[in-house]
């Protein structure tokens, strides 16, 4: 009996055959691995709000390489109270959660007590020192991270019948490429102050 043998013809058909059977894997495997995929996200596990808290959505706006996003905010706090103190407002308290994400390659500075709330009568007020303190929100300037993600609250004490309207924020406008830190520049023609709406 003569040896079974391919022919070159049927080997070629039998690869091509192989190879679209295997494309679809192939596709698949680079798909769920992210590859060639740039507008990527990450999957951030879910917070619990806390009590009385109305959550916000849409409210970001970026200033130079950190985008800032306001993701909650309460009013008519009737009381700060810590772990070594209490205080009560003269008006009221409100208290604005603020979310943070550095896009660039350097670190980028941030004073919470810079950051002024906005009322509907076009008043503004600074983060008040004692629900600060006593809520053991962060003190001093911070430095976000290169790629850092971070979340804070600051409070206010503003008039007990006064209504929210945004969250002015104060960013570093400057840019970690070299070219631009050469010449001293900002990101663009990045807008700084800028409003995030609470409404």
């Amino acid at each position: 009996m003569r040896p079974f043998a391919i022919t070159p013809g049927v080997r070629a058909r039998r690869r091509s055959g192989a190879l679209r059977a295997v494309a679809p894997l192939l596709a698949l495997a680079l798909a769920a691995a992210g590859c060639g995929h740039p507008a990527r996200d990450y999957t951030i596990p879910r917070q619990p709000l806390p009590e009385h808290e109305t959550p916000l959505k849409g409210r970001t706006a970026t200033i130079g390489e950190v985008t800032y996003t306001a993701i909650g905010v309460r009013t008519k706090i009737p009381e700060v109270i810590g772990s070594h103190a209490s205080w009560i407002p003269h008006g009221q308290y409100v208290r604005v959660r603020l979310l943070m994400v550095n896009h660039g390659r350097e670190r980028h500075d941030l004073d919470p007590y810079r950051q002024r709330l906005v009322t509907a009568d076009g008043a503004t007020y600074l983060p008040n020192t004692d629900a600060m303190q006593i809520s053991r929100a962060p003190s001093g300037v911070q430095s976000i991270a290169s790629q850092e993600m971070r979340a804070f609250d600051l409070w206010y004490d503003v008039p007990a019948n006064a209504k929210v309207k945004a969250l002015r924020v104060l960013g570093d406008p400057s840019s970690s490429r070299l070219g631009d830190q050469l010449k001293g520049a900002a990101v663009g023609h990045t807008k700084n102050p800028v409003d995030l709406s609470l409404t």
